[in-house]
């Protein structure tokens, strides 16, 4: 199995910095890069405390230099927002400036407020997101973009920028049908996240991938499928308690963003409770919490349930203490992902007898 870390970048309401929230962010990457990390990945949002991270390419690219051979990359690109062209550019210079490290994240968003405060619309993600994938197939790999669309118009650009990778690795979010079938024209993986809903959307999101994988004539249950999960290894249940109510106001806030106008303090989310929320227990038992066994466990079982082979690790969560994160985090490294590759291959070699 691959392993990556995700680095929302929230700036909680205690008086943290935003240099403190960037600089905990590269105490983590480190880590994952001297650990044996895949890919540190990096979150695009905008005009809220829940990310304060608009432009992922930039925080890519500076986080190459900080670390030695971890990939790094957007989690998501949302392409919607920006124009096409400069896009493509931004792609080519970022896997230059980062020698060939950068891997993409592709989606479409999903918060209203970003879409109006950019001045799209919403309803036209899907579609605008898809043309934008489009060009950026173009630019990238063909050095030229020629692009008639419905929403983005591009007549013979080319570019004079190149990335240095012959094909950049790709992963996308989103369950459409439209963006299922681009992610089989163009080569890319899936990622699928769950948040605290239940493992059966893990499951829904393998069935369809693999329905659209048929339709195209890719037959068999080997492919790749990644899947980002709440992880944190706890010292005692007090403290696993303490981080699963720190996931519930993650996700209180990802719910309160969802809304058409969402309930703010300036750019500071209010913390509110969502309709049909689950209770800490519940919340227990979807984020993967626990001591080291408990974790390396559910890792493994969800890897054979459902083919994970890409795990994005999501620990630095709302407001969790950084220390408590940064120490989850190490044993994670020294401990969980040895032991969950040591069962990951023993299963491997006893199907191979």
């Amino acid at each position: 199995m691959e392993f990556s870390l995700f680095n929302l970048m929230t700036k909680p309401v205690d008086g943290s910095s935003h240099m403190d929230v960037f600089n905990q962010m590269r105490s983590m990457t480190k880590m994952v890069d001297e650990a044996g990390f895949d890919v540190a990945w990096f979150a695009e949002h905008h005009l809220s405390n829940y990310c304060i991270s608009p432009s992922p390419l930039m925080t890519a690219a500076n986080m190459a230099a900080h670390t030695k051979r971890i990939k790094v990359g957007p989690a998501v690109v949302v392409m919607p927002f920006y124009e096409p062209l400069r896009l493509v550019e931004d792609i080519c210079l970022t896997d230059q400036l980062t020698e060939g490290r950068l891997v993409l994240g592709l989606g479409t968003g999903y918060q209203p407020r970003e879409f109006k405060k950019f001045g799209f619309e919403i309803n036209d993600r899907l579609m605008r997101g898809l043309e934008i994938w489009d060009c950026i197939e173009q630019g990238v790999y063909r050095g030229v973009i020629d692009y008639q669309g419905e929403h983005i118009q591009i007549s013979d650009a080319a570019l004079s920028i190149a990335p240095v990778q012959d094909r950049i690795r790709t992963f996308a979010v989103g369950n459409a049908p439209e963006m299922r079938q681009k992610m089989i024209d163009y080569g890319a993986e899936t990622l699928t996240t769950p948040a605290i809903g239940p493992n059966a959307i893990v499951g829904t999101a393998r069935r369809l991938f693999k329905e659209t994988r048929t339709e195209n004539g890719l037959m068999g249950d080997d492919f790749p499928f990644a899947v980002q999960r709440y992880i944190y290894v706890a010292k005692d249940k007090d403290d696993a308690r303490a981080a699963a109510e720190q996931v519930l106001i993650h996700a209180r806030m990802a719910n309160n963003m969802r809304r058409p106008d969402p309930l703010m303090e300036g750019a500071d989310l209010k913390i509110v409770p969502f309709d049909n929320e689950p209770d800490i227990d519940t919340v227990l038992q979807r984020a993967i919490i626990g001591d080291v066994e408990e974790v390396t466990q559910r890792i493994v079982a969800e890897a054979r349930e459902f083919g994970i082979t890409h795990l994005s690790v999501f620990m630095q969560i709302a407001s969790i203490p950084f220390a408590n994160t940064l120490r989850s985090l190490e044993v994670f490294c020294d401990q969980v992902m040895p032991a969950v590759n040591a069962a990951l291959e023993a299963d491997k070699a006893a199907l191979a007898s």
